[in-house]
């Protein structure tokens, strides 16, 4: 064959070399193998858990496997951040993390399944130390149906995860089954160690409930360990009593916290000699915290017991009747802290106390709601307070009653239950009724009874009540001069007409005009200003409101006292009687300079003339001059603190009285005895009508049983016995 050069032409991009075949030349190409990356998505699926692994990687695909590697990636970090129990609860609830690439979600099926199983094996090991019986159960019949059963509802579905799960179980089983005396070794030593605590509790229970002393009870304690212990029956160890010992003390720590730190000090004979729980530096630190938390209980126990002393003293002066003698109490707490508990709350706490015992108080004594009402009420006057249902009661009534409230029958009962209450509140207690009710409610409990007691209906029978709520709507509200039924021209008649009424002497008190009658002079008008826009005639309507306001207002000689929200006793004017008669046989001099007598005294709001805030002065009722002391040449100021305590000492002693008087009139009625003059004039003797004979009847303690005594002597038969005494003589005559 003839061979050569040949020139070959310009080469082109596009053109393609093809040496020609030759007749010697047998060779073809080979076809080309088909592309398949299994082994890629098997090392990426596998790389999360294996970094060997990722090394098989090549570069053909390498887009996709670093998109699966993220979304491996996200999938692994998921489960690292979940428990167990978290995983388990996932896959039984079906929220896995899947993937459509059968290789990858094959490789999380695997995780799953492992880590079910790794939750079931976690559960089953307590049950195994717990309460499986090492004794006469077979832990591989066990393990294997708990499988079975759990497989069930596990949730896992994939072939894959189950076959994992399997796997894992299986090596669970086998580590159980090679350690199944350990097991039953644990199971023995829970077992004792819950039966020792289970002792020392119960003793622990039944030696503080009889009362046992700390020491003494800790002592016993120690004493039954030798029982409890290695050589007793039961075989704890020691490390393990005194473990449970700890246990106990820290159980009593906030209950009982002197029986814990007992515990922790009593010596016992240890492997050592002599030691103490609290003498072990093993022990050291939940010793400290055991009687840190034994200090503190002790602490709150003891400002618990001091607040309860303090409760208990003020109940005491509340059952007693000197509550108002409380002061302001102070004491220390635990921390070393200063507490100070205002009188105002203790008498508030006490009160409140009462009135929730009250109920109890009412059934044993058979009460009635009136009943009740008047001993609560006493209650509170005598301690300084206000009963706070009461004066709910009666507070508010203007504002609940409206020209309306005809149309409104269950509105019309409410306002009428306030009014009935507040007008029970004035027949028992004035003073507090004036306390309670604001001037506005005043003012229509004041229409109220004038409506009631002093006007008639258009029949010229009383007023009912319905009518007299209405007429105390409309007469209740500020006069408007010149406004709806009241004219400037009545307005003006009715105010001359009251100057002149006050210009007269005595025309509120029917003795002087006192100094302070303007507050006075100014309710009446506006009251009377009221009756008339609502009807009633200008003369009339001026006589009923003086009448009114001398009804409703506190007055002492000549004296309108206005207390606002201060509650003077209802014995006041006694007890400043009582007040002024000390001052006067104390000040003689000042009677003398003044030219007076006791009953020319009275008293003076110290301040404001018109308003007091519960002090007073005493002065001359015919001058206003202030009296001086004679001996510190100043003003003889009385407060209302004075007066209650005045008023307290005379009414303990008129109770008291009252009590031995209707004792004594008991007895004597007992016997058959009437009351008559000593012979020689001093004093009583009682005598028994038929026989003459003179007895004496004494009570040797207040409250106490009487003691009737024959004086040995008879009363001659022509003395006079009978005195007007009330009883009846014998028949015959009184000189019988």
């Amino acid at each position: 064959m003839a061979q050569g050069r040949v020139q070959a032409p310009e080469l082109q991009s596009n053109v393609r070399l093809t040496p020609a075949p030759m007749q010697s030349d047998t060779y073809t190409p080979p076809p080309q193998p088909a592309k398949n990356e299994n082994l890629f998505r098997l090392a990426d699926a596998l790389g999360a858990f294996s970094n060997s692994v990722g090394n098989l990687v090549g570069v053909t695909g390498k887009s996709s496997r670093e998109a699966r590697a993220a979304e491996d990636a996200a999938f692994q970090m998921h489960v690292a951040g979940q428990t167990l129990a978290e995983t388990r609860k996932e896959i039984k609830e079906g929220r896995m993390m899947v993937t459509d690439d059968k290789i990858s979600n094959a490789a999380r099926q695997s995780y799953y399944g492992d880590k079910w199983a790794q939750g079931l094996a976690q559960d089953t090991d307590a049950e195994l130390q717990t309460s499986f019986d090492w004794d006469k159960g077979n832990p591989e019949e066990f393990l294997a149906k708990k499988f079975q059963d759990s497989i069930k509802e596990s949730g896992l579905t994939d072939v894959n995860a189950i076959a994992s799960a399997g796997r894992a179980w299986d090596q669970y089983k086998t580590s159980v089954l090679a350690k199944q005396q350990k097991y039953r070794i644990d199971r023995t030593n829970q077992s004792t160690v819950d039966t020792a605590y289970g002792v020392i509790t119960d003793k622990v229970n039944e030696w503080i409930g009889n009362g046992v002393d700390p020491q003494k009870f800790a002592s016993n304690l120690n004493a039954m360990r030798g029982e409890l212990g290695t050589k007793g029956s039961l075989g704890a160890g020691e490390d393990e009593l005194d473990q449970q010992y700890l246990n106990a003390a820290a159980r009593l720590a906030q209950t009982n916290p002197e029986y814990a730190v007992a515990m922790l000090d009593a010596e016992y004979s240890g492997r050592s000699g002599k030691t103490s729980l609290s003498q072990q530096r093993a022990y050291a630190d939940r010793v400290l915290q055991i009687k840190a938390e034994a200090a503190k209980a002790v602490g709150l126990r003891n400002d618990k017991n001091a607040q309860t002393e303090i409760d208990t003293q003020a109940d005491g002066l509340l059952a007693d009747d000197r509550l108002d003698r409380v002061t302001d109490t102070t004491w220390w707490d635990h921390d070393g802290n200063q507490k100070t508990v205002p009188a105002a709350t203790i008498k508030k706490e006490a009160f409140n106390r009462y009135l929730e015992r009250s109920p109890q108080i009412a059934a044993q004594n058979r009460e009635d709601g009136q009943q009740t009402m008047q001993r609560e009420l006493r209650k509170a006057q005598l301690a300084g307070l206000e009963h706070p249902a009461l004066k709910g009661v009666v507070t508010g009534i203007a504002d609940a009653a409206s020209v309306d409230m005809a149309q409104d029958p269950e509105a019309m009962s409410r306002v009428m239950d306030k009014v009935k209450t507040a007008r029970w509140l004035y027949n028992a207690s004035k003073n507090t009724y004036m306390s309670y009710l604001s001037e506005a409610d005043r003012d229509f409990m004041e229409s109220f009874i004038i409506a009631k007691d002093d006007l008639t209906g258009k029949d010229g029978r009383q007023m009912s009540d319905n009518a007299a709520l209405e007429f105390a709507v409309r007469t209740s509200q500020p006069v408007q001069v010149d406004g709806l039924n009241f004219t400037r021209d009545q307005n003006d008649k009715i105010d001359r007409s009251v100057k002149s009424l006050a210009a007269s002497d005595g025309w509120f008190w029917s003795h002087t005009t006192p100094w302070n009658s303007a507050a006075a002079q100014q309710r009446v008008a506006s009251i009377a200003k009221r009756l008339v826009r609502g009807g009633v005639d200008q003369d009339r309507a001026i006589t009923v409101a003086a009448d009114s306001v001398q009804r409703n207002s506190i007055t002492y000689n000549g004296t309108l006292l206005e207390l606002g929200q201060a509650a003077l006793p209802d014995n006041y004017k006694d007890a400043l009687d009582g007040i002024i008669g000390d001052f006067a046989t104390g000040n003689p001099g000042v009677l003398k300079d003044h030219d007076i007598g006791t009953g020319d005294i009275t008293i003076l709001p110290a301040q404001d003339l018109n308003r007091s805030g519960g002090r007073f002065m005493l002065a001359d009722k015919n001058t206003g001059l202030p009296l001086m002391d004679d001996k510190e040449g100043t003003p003889y100021f009385v407060t209302l603190k004075t007066v209650r305590d005045r008023a307290r000492v005379m009414d303990d002693a008129k109770t008291a009285k009252a009590a031995h008087d209707i004792s004594i009139k008991g007895a004597a009625k007992t016997h058959g005895l009437v009351a008559a003059k000593a012979e020689d004039g001093n004093g009583t003797v009682w005598i028994n009508p038929k026989t003459r004979e003179a007895f004496d009847i004494t009570i040797p303690e207040p409250g106490g049983k009487p003691n009737v005594k024959k004086l040995g002597k008879r009363i001659r038969k022509d003395a006079p016995v009978y005195d007007d005494n009330g009883f009846m003589p014998p028949l015959g005559g009184a000189n019988r």
